[in-house]
């Protein structure tokens, strides 16, 4: 009988290692087979493909790969639970022993591992960066401190995977999940659209509506499809930096203007626009990143008059702007008589957990189009099932019921930890009480420096967002602290440890010139 045929075999087969591969039995060699097996399972454990404790196929399943007699690698088996390498268990099978020590390998066999830690030719050095940090949810710390979150601890994921699974059961919608386009959800696009036009006061057509894996990759498609070598990007001091190195590694030439309590300077935008040819304006205008400072409407109008003027697009990055505590907002660039010179990036993964990457780009439709093509190059197609779940949350009503609770609890903490910090902590910080958004813009008083309190801070047993520290790198003394994610019990213990580190550890008095 052939092995291979019977059907629980199969399965086996399919789960394994490639043995057949690993494994060659070569009818020249005098060596007998049983032994060419023994040598090759041994090789296998000592260069780490076989690991202590994993299973071994069964002698039927083996031979069947092998094409040798069943025998032949009982015999082989054998001679290895002899030298310890394999242990039977009964109705269970054969294992490798957990217990067998592999010796460390010499520094010639290190040179040959498969994936080393340095690539053999030169990366392309505009990539080249620090180690990554690969963490697990388990390897986060309770106590983590971001640079302005939303809680995903009341996010409605239920509601969420109510509808996915609701799309789950219906087949017809399960049969268009590989149709899937660049543009994707037809539906969420729509939602978007409606959404955008109660909340935001305009309304874009279908093909104006791009979404995208979140606004960091919204932020790259629009660099991508728009910035040519040498294009001059204006940006705010100090900004976001993920957004000044996407718009770098398209080779553009991505120029600093200040940023104040009104936002970025329009004023010095000018004075550049007079000397030189810019491409585009990256601006926040809502709770600019990290000042949180919100871009006065006078500059709005300036803003949109120059652009006209010199000629160059506005990226309006408004990725919080559900969050207003104070007053109605302003609203969007978009929403002026623009002429097509504003493009408008928007996230859901600040509405909703930020491990749900959603965002959406509004723009002409000569862009939205090029954009689609850039992102084909990276990501074919969006999560469609997701994006019909989220969809149905607008339709239903749940996404703006849990916008309009969300503003509720964001306001509460926001208030809390300025009264914790003014309680605590006003010799140390001061601070200008966001109007909205999910972070405050701490200046950490001169005599102390940021980043030694921020080492204090971690020994008191936090882990920060290392984007969230703006010291002596950025010629600053300041702390961005995200509060929309840490409840009232939370914000007591960070501003203690805070404290703590204030008085327990060696703070640093800034040296003046």
């Amino acid at each position: 009988m052939d092995a291979i045929n019977v059907p629980d075999l199969i399965f086996i087969v399919v789960q394994m290692l490639p043995y057949q591969s690993l494994i060659a039995i070569d009818l020249d060699n005098k060596r007998p087979q049983y032994q060419q097996i023994v040598d090759q399972i041994l090789s296998c454990i000592k260069n780490g493909n076989l690991q202590p404790g994993s299973k071994l196929p069964s002698s039927r399943v083996l031979a069947t790969m092998l094409k040798v007699h069943r025998k032949t690698v009982i015999a082989a088996y054998d001679e290895l639970i002899n030298q310890g390498w394999i242990v039977p268990k009964a109705r269970s099978g054969y294992f490798i022993n957990s217990e067998i020590e592999i010796p460390e390998q010499s520094g010639n066999d290190k040179a040959t591992e498969l994936f080393p830690d340095k690539l053999p030719v030169l990366i392309n050095t505009k990539y080249v960066a620090d180690k990554m940090q690969v963490s697990s949810l388990s390897d986060i710390p309770n106590s983590y401190i971001d640079d302005g979150l939303p809680d995903a601890r009341i996010a409605p994921f239920s509601n969420l995977i109510r509808e996915f699974k609701a799309l789950c059961q219906r087949e017809y919608k399960l049969k268009k999940v590989n149709a899937g386009s660049m543009a994707d959800s037809t539906r969420l696009r729509e939602a978007l659209i409606s959404h955008l036009s109660k909340s935001r006061g305009f309304l874009p057509k279908i093909d104006n509506v791009l979404v995208t894996s979140g606004a960091q990759m919204a932020i790259y498609l629009v660099g991508q499809a728009l910035i040519n070598p040498g294009d001059i990007v204006i940006v705010g001091f100090p900004g976001y930096g993920l957004a000044n190195y996407s718009f770098q590694n398209c080779s553009a030439k991505v120029v600093d203007v200040p940023v104040d309590n009104d936002g970025i300077n329009t004023d010095e935008i000018e004075l550049v626009c007079k000397k030189h040819t810019v491409k585009a304006i990256y601006v926040v205008p809502h709770h600019h990143y990290p000042t949180t400072a919100t871009l006065s409407p006078q500059r709005r109008l300036k803003l949109i008059k120059m652009a006209a003027t010199y000629n160059f697009l506005i990226i309006e990055d408004d990725y919080d702007f559900d969050y207003h505590y104070s007053s109605a907002p302003h609203l969007p660039m978009a929403t002026y008589p623009h002429e097509g010179r504003v493009v408008y990036i928007s996230s859901l993964s600040k509405s909703f957990a930020a491990s749900m990457r959603l965002g959406f780009i509004v723009a002409s439709s000569d862009l939205i189009s090029a954009m689609g093509s850039v992102r084909k190059n990276i990501d074919i197609r969006g999560d469609l099932l997701m994006e019909e779940s989220v969809a149905a949350l607008f339709e239903n009503g749940e996404m703006e019921r849990h916008l309009r609770r969300s503003v509720n609890v964001y306001k509460e903490r926001r208030d809390f930890l300025c009264s914790e910090l003014d309680k605590n902590l006003k010799h140390a910080v001061s601070y200008i009480k966001p109007a909205g958004g999910l972070a405050i813009w701490l200046k950490i008083a001169d005599q102390y420096r940021v980043e030694v309190l921020v080492d204090g801070i971690k020994k008191e047993g936090f882990s920060f967002n290392p984007k969230a520290v703006f010291g002596a790198e950025y010629n600053l003394n300041h702390l961005r602290l995200g509060f929309a994610s840490l409840n009232h019990q939370e914000i007591v213990d960070l501003v203690q440890a805070m404290n703590s580190a204030l008085k327990k550890y060696n703070i640093i008095k800034i040296i003046k010139d």
